[in-house]
């Protein structure tokens, strides 16, 4: 694998940041995860609402509960990261077309409450191709799906 040149930084002084950088998509990884889970527990231990499934809110809040704490917490550890991801995806697509949009208004300007589900598909949807990356259970196993 080539190696990868150094771009110098405007301000050296401020690049206490570099170690970290083999980690920046692990974090991406794990906070999408992170998310994915806490809105799993919601469903599960607070009841939250499935109305926001649009076509699939036909499944039990207990079922999508469920997928969402473990598809997350696989999702943040980097296990079985793109069949998951791929789950998730089509799961949050649903989501993002089922987010109610006034009349007259433009789905751009309703602020996060639909772009939410947008950006956690999106992320979701990169995971497919990108996989669990460098830090992950996939790459410590040495086997990816």
């Amino acid at each position: 694998m080539p190696q990868r040149s150094e771009i110098p930084k405007i301000i050296p002084g401020l690049a206490w940041y570099r170690p970290f950088e083999p980690f920046a998509y692990a974090f991406i990884r794990f906070c999408t995860g992170a998310i994915l889970l806490s809105h799993g527990i919601a469903r599960l231990l607070y009841g939250a609402s499935i109305a926001e499934l649009g076509i699939l809110r036909g499944l039990s809040p207990f079922a999508v509960g469920t997928f969402e704490l473990l598809a997350g917490t696989l999702l943040a550890i980097g296990l079985l990261t793109r069949p998951v991801a791929l789950l998730l995806t089509i799961e949050w697509i649903f989501i993002a077309i089922a987010v109610p949009v006034p009349p007259g208004r433009s789905w751009m300007m309703l602020g996060s409450r639909p772009h939410h589900p947008t950006m956690v598909d999106a992320m979701c949807f990169a995971f497919i191709f990108g996989g669990g990356g460098r830090n992950s259970l996939d790459r410590l196993i040495g086997k990816e799906v």
